[in-house]
C-alpha cells in the first residue's frame, strides 16, 4: 500500500449531499472532505519507461483516506497498488507525483448542475512523494 505524502492542495466549494462542507477558503479542510468523498484519482507520475522517459504519465486509482461516514476520514490519500504497475516502475525511479480528485465523480455536480469545469465542483491536487506502508 502507499501513500501521497500532502504537499499542497487547491480547492473551492460551498455545501455538498445536504450537509455544510468547510468554506474554500479553509483549503486543507475542504482538500480532506473532497478527497473522502471520492473512490479515484488520476496519478500523475514522470515515466521511467522507454520511449516516454522524464514525461508526465497519468493513471486512474481507487484510493482511500480511511472508513466511510462523515468524519471518519484521515485526509491522507492511500492507494492499493502493486509492483506490476507501469506507474510503480516509475515510482520506484523517482517518488514524487501528483493526484488529482474531483467532486465530479459524486452526485454533487450534477445536482447542483455544475460543470466538471466550473470551480464550484471542486477538485484537489497533491503534490508530493508516494511512500510505501505496510
Amino acid at each position: 500500500m502507499f501513500r501521497l505524502t500532502l504537499l499542497c492542495a487547491v480547492a473551492a466549494l460551498l455545501l455538498a449531499a445536504g450537509r455544510a462542507i468547510p468554506p474554500p477558503e479553509e483549503a486543507a479542510r475542504m482538500a480532506r472532505f473532497v478527497l473522502h468523498n471520492c473512490d479515484w484519482g488520476a496519478l500523475a507520475t514522470l515515466s521511467a519507461q522507454e520511449g516516454l522517459r522524464g514525461r508526465p504519465f497519468a493513471n486512474i486509482f481507487s484510493l482511500s483516506d480511511g472508513p466511510p461516514g462523515p468524519f471518519r476520514g484521515s485526509g491522507v490519500p492511500y492507494l492499493y497498488l502493486t509492483d506490476m504497475e507501469i506507474s510503480v516502475h516509475d515510482l520506484e525511479i523517482n517518488s514524487n507525483a501528483s493526484l488529482t480528485v474531483s467532486l465530479a465523480q459524486t452526485p454533487y455536480c450534477k445536482k447542483h448542475k455544475y460543470d466538471p469545469q466550473n470551480p464550484l465542483c471542486a477538485h484537489i491536487i497533491f503534490c508530493g512523494s508516494i511512500v510505501k506502508v505496510s
